[in-house]
């Protein structure tokens, strides 16, 4: 199991302060939680999206878009790790 969330039941469910149905519920919620999270990632496998990931905005006054004297972008590919904008 993995996350926050399910860590959080693991612990729960370990209390033994619970009654016998409050550990049932446990169990139940946790299994519907893995079972709806198997399910988003089989849609995901089956219907890969475009725009999933992490978005990436860059300001108009960015060095990123520094071009140099004959128009070509001043900075690509690894280059753009490390930037400092220089006037």
């Amino acid at each position: 199991m993995c996350g926050p969330g399910l860590e959080m039941l693991e612990i729960m469910m370990e209390d033994n302060n619970l009654t016998k149905k409050q550990k049932e519920e446990l169990e139940k919620l946790q299994k519907e939680i893995v079972d709806e999270a198997k399910k988003v990632v089989e849609n995901y496998v089956d219907n890969p999206s475009d725009i999933s990931g992490s978005v990436v905005n860059i300001h108009e006054n960015s060095p990123f878009l520094d071009a140099d004297k004959n128009g070509e972008p001043a900075f690509s590919g690894s280059r753009w790790t490390k930037l400092i904008k220089s006037k």
